[in-house]
């Protein structure tokens, strides 16, 4: 665990995801946020209404029809709620969403495209 301290990487609840080329990252990412929609007990404001929009724009992503400026709300939302939350559910809603942007901005990019993405 010190290891991942120093990386800077959260610890989470220890739950490491492993896909293979074939599955649409869009889907896994929308699949997560449906997660924590779902499991927000409401009490704070960036977790119950961030996760919810997380979700209604990661579900959109996925459907192809990503519009310009997705990224940004994307990111917005993640690091309000990051910053913000009172717990951890909350603030770590966002870290797979954040870092596909960080890593495969192409993701989100408003070309309609749903074909398999890394």
């Amino acid at each position: 665990f010190e290891d991942l301290r120093k990386a800077d990487l959260p610890l989470g609840s220890g739950v490491v995801m492993v896909f293979n080329h074939t599955r649409n990252l869009r889907t896994v990412l929308e699949g997560l946020a449906h997660f924590f929609a779902e499991e927000s007990c409401g009490k704070c404001y960036p977790c119950q209404l961030g996760t919810v929009r997380q979700h209604e724009i990661l579900a959109r992503v996925a459907a192809g029809h990503a519009r310009a400026g997705d990224t940004q709300l994307l990111s917005d939302v993640g690091w309000t709620m990051l910053d913000a939350s009172l717990c951890g559910l909350g603030q770590t809603a966002a870290t797979a969403t954040l870092s596909a942007i960080k890593l495969w901005p192409e993701l989100f990019a408003p070309n309609g495209k749903t074909q398999a993405a890394p």
